[in-house]
């Protein structure tokens, strides 16, 4: 149950994550910089080190998103919090496409994977529906990917609706659209409160040609602000 927003700039982008999840999930770890295989990443955390957003130092940022229209995986006893860590200690998407290959995939729940590349001025989204993993290329302009566990197609679509009624071309009103409660404070809010779940953080990457700014609530944005930035420095100026 989540929602992820994509804004490009004219030097960078910004990729917003409101994370919804049950009331009785152990609440996540501030964001801090962590070293994955070679690479560096910045992201928050899950007690036992896995993430649902995070960057790298190449420039690759990643949020996954659980893809509740399909059907569980009757195998799945591995958490999908591995696949961004594990992801992002790849530079780049080729890179990232290999590591697909050792994720022991067929014990992962579905998901949906958003990847952005600044280096390469690239949008992928990979979908693992439990059996099958396709990919498929975005254009580099604005986009926004819904997921929820209560009717996720219907959600979808009226979180879409807000979306579009939204206007989105700064960081600020895209931090304004990931508190909305349109069309009303509920399971159909981007925002997201119901009785048994609600949004529990929100995440924000701000990535330009020397680095990322992330910046992070412990909740939703309608109760408190997000925190200080931190910063994770690019290996490399992108041209």
């Amino acid at each position: 149950m989540c929602t992820v927003s994509f804004l490009p700039s004219g030097s960078g982008f910004a990729l917003a994550m409101n994370r919804d999840e049950k009331k009785t999930r152990v609440e996540g770890e501030q964001p801090r910089q962590r070293r994955v295989g070679l690479s560096l990443a910045l992201h928050p955390a899950e007690p036992g080190g896995g993430t649902w957003i995070g960057i790298n130092h190449g420039g690759v940022a990643l949020a996954l998103i659980n893809w509740h229209a399909r059907p569980l995986n009757e195998n799945a006893d591995v958490s999908r919090g591995i696949v961004v860590p594990h992801l992002l200690s790849g530079e780049n998407l080729a890179r990232m496409v290999r590591l697909f290959a050792s994720l022991p995939l067929a014990r992962i729940n579905p998901f949906r994977l958003i990847a952005v590349s600044l280096s390469e001025q690239a949008v992928k989204e990979w979908r693992w529906d439990g059996n099958c993993l396709n990919s498929s290329q975005k254009a580099w302009r604005r986009l926004h990917w819904f997921s929820s566990g209560l009717e996720e197609v219907r959600v979808a679509a009226a979180r879409a609706r807000t979306a579009s009624r939204t206007p989105t071309g700064t960081i600020s009103q895209l931090r304004r659209l990931h508190c909305s409660h349109q069309p009303e404070r509920g399971a159909f809010s981007i925002c997201m409160h119901r009785d048994d779940a609600e949004t529990v953080s929100y995440t924000e990457i701000l990535a330009d040609q020397a680095g990322a700014y992330m910046r992070y609530a412990s909740g939703a944005l309608c109760k408190q602000k997000a925190g200080a930035p931190f910063f994770l420095s690019f290996r490399r100026p992108f041209a």
